[in-house]
């Protein structure tokens, strides 16, 4: 194995560095897909439970997570989701 000459090491600082970015970028993705997870399952129980309210602020919740989550389908989904959200909301329940 050949012994690097450059004293950092043989290491690019600018490849290390959009590395780091890339890894950075997947993990903050994966949090908020997980926050998101647990929002939707929490919206699920609670419209097993016929808990209007809760469940509209839980899916509420689940669209706001996507909005942070970069890629089409999610950019395009999370808004929609807040909207239909909000809108159920305001609708009047049947009583």
């Amino acid at each position: 194995m050949p012994v690097p000459q450059d004293p950092a090491g043989g290491f690019d600082p600018q490849r290390l560095q959009e590395v780091l970015n890339a890894v950075h970028g997947q993990v903050a993705t994966a949090l908020w897909l997980s926050i998101g997870m647990l929002c939707a399952f929490a919206a699920i129980a609670c419209i097993a439970f016929a808990w209007r309210r809760a469940a509209l602020f839980w899916g509420l919740l689940y669209s706001i997570t996507l909005c942070f989550v970069h890629n089409g389908h999610a950019q395009m989904l999370g808004p929609v989701g807040c909207g239909v959200a909000l809108m159920g909301f305001f609708w009047r329940a049947r009583a």
